[in-house]
């Protein structure tokens, strides 16, 4: 019985041990400027127990030695305002030309507690990002989709 009571213990203790252990996931998306504004031309991505500010440098690390051309790199991790998001990510993108014929290429970057909700976060990034993609209209791609 003591043995019983005590690998029951151990299983608990293990249980709460990886329960407590969370996947930080960071995005960095690079991107550089045309002659109408700017457009995403690539994205790296990094996960793991590290904290979001070491992931952040390794991701924009690797997006600076593969994208050629980047201008400026912007990040998302799966915190928002100190509140984890979970441990699902999906990443969409879509092209959207203005009323003026410009093009832009766009990643939007989402994480969640379920494919649902990663894909209506990576939905709102999108809009976010470009303020000219419309859903109906413009569609869009799943890049990636993922639990970590």
């Amino acid at each position: 019985m003591k043995k019983v009571i005590f690998l029951s213990i151990i299983a608990l203790f293990l249980s709460l041990s990886v329960q407590g252990q969370r996947t930080n996931i960071v995005v960095a998306i690079a991107k550089k400027s045309t002659q109408c504004g700017s457009t995403d031309i690539g994205y790296r991505m990094t996960y793991g127990t590290a904290s979001n500010y070491a992931l952040g440098k390794k991701a924009k690390a690797a997006i600076k030695g593969s994208a050629g051309g980047w201008e400026n790199i912007e990040s998302k991790n799966n915190e928002d305002w100190g509140k984890y998001m979970g441990d699902f990510m999906t990443i969409i993108s879509t092209t959207t030309t203005s009323s003026k014929g410009c093009r832009k290429f766009t990643y939007g970057v989402g994480f969640g507690r379920s494919h649902t909700s990663a894909l209506q976060n990576a939905k709102s990034n999108m809009k976010v990002r470009n303020w000219n993609w419309k859903e109906s209209k413009d569609g869009y791609r799943i890049e990636t989709k993922r639990r970590y």
